[in-house]
């Protein structure tokens, strides 16, 4: 196969088996049913020659042309990032067992991480590793993603002062969640009375350990601690080098760290819409190519998406609530459409690109805010398959 043909093949939001995805993919091409294919066979020997890294890069470009020609979403005038990760069920091969770990029991697990602009909803970094790889150094990854201007949402897993010592070595801002035991010096900030509060954040014999194996200073830190008060009475306290009370107001904080909720989201949308985790091969390229490919098809409808929702805010303006373009509704318009929009050129396909955005313009839904749903067992790794969704194409 050319690559061109191999690179959309797999952006195709590939769900079925090898010889249901060649069948589509090449009737989409041609514009006729039960069109040629090649093998399966072929397919799996052109795969072995393609870098994985070819979709990183796409990305990179994909995500630096849209947001240079799309609208900032800002908050304080800052972009606003979220960091999450995962783990993701691998197929069963010694190959793959060898190259993630094998688990002691059940399938082998990979453990995966995202850099996710929350404003524009795109991933724009991704990582894939070995379970033994801790979420904390796959973040390391993502610093070269951020830029100056932006603040990155990070869950209380990641506290740890080696990391926020880097984020100030790099000039990177932060806001992430604590939990009671991280630092000595905040558990006072908990029953106290203040709302904010700067304190210096001294590392223990450990945390200098950890630091000098990380190569970055252990000098003593001063951060910001924000009290943010839920409404079902439960206290969260976050630590943020926004130190700045007149610029970065406490009562901003709770929307503010509620939008790393985004990321969570698109890692549901990844594994049970796009079911990332139904992986085409055996081979570690090949869970290579299938995770990077699927951050970039979601980050293509993502694109769509936010178009079409431009288009739709404009169309229902004089509606009560904002409107929303329907996730479900994008991804399978773009099943075996993206392959004549990245494939052919003409009027035809402006016209079917238009086609598109008025379609998913219409498909929306009311947005209905400060809704609250309960998490069943958070953070817990659920036995057996995801639940059920309506499959999107």
């Amino acid at each position: 196969m050319p690559f061109a043909l191999l690179v959309v093949l797999l952006l195709n939001l590939r769900k079925g088996s090898a010889e249901t995805e060649l069948q589509a993919f090449f009737d989409a091409l041609q514009g006729q049913p039960l069109a040629d294919t090649p093998s399966r066979s072929a397919l799996c020997k052109a795969r072995l020659n393609l870098d994985p890294q070819v979709f990183v890069t796409l990305n990179q470009q994909a995500v630096a042309t849209f947001v240079s020609g799309f609208a900032p979403v800002l908050w304080q005038g800052r972009r606003i990032l979220a960091v999450d990760g995962s783990t993701l069920r691998l197929p069963v091969s010694p190959a793959i067992e060898d190259a993630f770990g094998a688990a002691a029991e059940g399938p082998p697990l990979a453990r995966i991480s995202l850099l996710y602009a929350v404003g524009h909803q795109l991933v724009l970094d991704a990582q894939i590793s070995a379970l033994c790889v801790s979420e904390r150094e796959l973040a390391l990854d993502h610093l070269e993603a951020m830029q100056p201007n932006d603040v990155t949402l990070y869950d209380r897993g990641y506290a740890a002062f080696w990391l926020l010592a880097l984020h100030h070595a790099k000039g990177r801002d932060f806001c992430m969640r604590l939990s009671r035991s991280t630092f000595a010096a905040a558990r006072p900030f908990w029953t106290s009375d203040v709302d904010s509060q700067l304190v210096t954040l001294t590392p223990s014999a450990y945390q200098r350990r950890t630091c000098r194996d990380q190569g970055v200073s252990a000098e003593p830190l001063q951060v910001r601690l924000v009290r943010v008060r839920l409404r079902g009475g439960e206290t969260e306290v976050l630590v943020t080098s926004l130190l700045d009370e007149s610029r970065y107001p406490t009562r901003l904080f709770a929307a503010l760290y509620h939008q790393r909720w985004g990321v969570e989201e698109h890692i549901k949308r990844e594994k049970r819409w796009a079911e990332l985790e139904s992986f085409s091969g055996f081979s570690p390229v090949v869970i290579q190519q299938d995770f990077h490919a699927n951050i970039l098809a979601l980050n293509l409808a993502a694109m769509h998406r936010a178009m079409a929702e431009a288009v739709a805010r404009r169309h229902f303006a004089d509606r009560r609530q904002t409107q929303q373009v329907r996730w479900t509704n994008t991804l399978s318009a773009l099943k075996n459409t993206l392959v004549c929009l990245l494939l052919h050129t003409g009027p035809a396909i402006e016209d079917l690109w238009c086609r598109l955005i008025g379609r998913l313009a219409r498909a929306v839904d009311g947005v209905r805010p400060d809704r609250i749903f309960p998490r069943d067992h958070p953070g817990k790794l659920k036995i057996g398959p995801h639940m059920n969704y309506k499959r999107t194409a």
